[in-house]
């Protein structure tokens, strides 16, 4: 009776334990604090422990599906019109219906080191009214250019999630700019930017003032390379 006692003992503080260390990992994970939110945009932040920043950014535009939102980041001349700080967008290579590679420049202010970006993309089904666009860096598929800083750290997502007539759009992202630029500059440059495009982004969409280009991706699966895990 008394060895049965010490086992229910053990057992119970096993599981006092395991509650315990759940507890301590979600609330050690950082808050979302809010940045701005304005016309629509909400912008929030996590600041984690080495002093760099995880954002995310929510709107709902009006009569708009995912499909308008894909054919818009298809249509890589109009990038510059409402990606912040964006001077030119490529495609690089279709690795299947659902998966590319492009490439992106982004065009420094003085005395700050201009920089590029290559990024692997899949889009995924999650359910009948939700889809997701995951972007993660692969700065080694194109040799570096002399001058520009490659951009090694970007992890993203867009879930979008179909209301009635209207979208929803939640975007998240994580990425180092490279160089020397300090945290807090980094930081605040990166806050604007993410607000900023947001707010271009659902201009553009609402307006429809983009093309869709014949070789827009669809939904699949993401068989050459991991997604960004946020």
């Amino acid at each position: 009776m008394a060895k049965h006692f010490c086992t229910l003992n053990l057992l119970q503080k096993c599981i006092i334990l395991s509650l315990l260390c759940f507890v301590t990992n979600v609330y050690s994970q950082p808050s979302w604090q809010l940045y701005e939110s304005k016309q629509g945009v909400s912008v929030y932040f996590q600041r984690l422990s080495d002093d760099t920043l995880k954002m995310k950014a929510e709107t709902v535009v009006k009569n708009t599906t995912a499909e308008d939102l894909i054919a818009l980041l298809s249509d890589t001349d109009a990038a510059p019109r409402w990606i912040e700080n964006i001077a030119k967008v490529k495609l690089l290579k279709y690795l299947s219906p659902s998966e590319n590679h492009v490439y992106s420049f982004i065009d420094s202010p003085w005395p700050v080191a201009n920089r590029d970006l290559v990024t692997y993309s899949c889009y995924t089904k999650r359910s009948a009214l939700q889809t997701q666009l995951s972007i993660h860096a692969r700065p080694d598929f194109l040799p570096q250019t002399k001058g520009v800083i490659r951009i090694s750290t970007l992890d993203a997502t867009w879930l979008l999630t179909q209301q009635a007539n209207n979208l929803h759009i939640d975007y998240q992202v994580y990425a180092l700019p490279g160089g020397s630029i300090p945290n807090w500059l980094n930081n605040r440059v990166a806050l604007k930017s993410t607000f900023n495009t947001l707010i271009n982004l659902a201009e553009i969409l609402a307006t429809k003032q983009y093309t869709a280009k014949p070789t827009v991706i669809r939904t699949g699966d993401c068989t050459h390379g991991e997604l960004p895990r946020l």
